[in-house]
């Protein structure tokens, strides 16, 4: 981790954004994030999956799983996903 050891590590005066992901992740994977992401300034989507990959996945799944699964697995509404069912049969 270039210098920096877990076992070093004074937990107690780490910054809030660190205190938090090393109550998260622990120390080894803290690390991880700080050295990979420190200085940079993140914008984390509200959405866990990619809106257009997530319309392929539906394309994909339907019919074997229901519109409520698949509004449950991704994070969306049922109603979207019945649009993205929808919009397919169009092509």
């Amino acid at each position: 981790m270039k210098g920096l050891k877990v076992m070093e590590i004074d937990t107690d005066a780490l910054q809030g954004v660190y205190k938090r992901l090393d109550d998260l992740l622990g120390t080894e994977d803290m690390l991880k994030v700080y050295q990979e992401f420190r200085g940079t300034q993140l914008n984390l989507p509200m959405k866990l999956y990619d809106r257009d990959a997530t319309m392929a996945a539906i394309q994909e799944n339907f019919p074997q799983m229901s519109e409520k699964a698949l509004a449950d697995k991704y994070g969306y509404s049922q109603r979207w996903v019945k649009r993205v069912i929808n919009e397919q049969g169009k092509d």
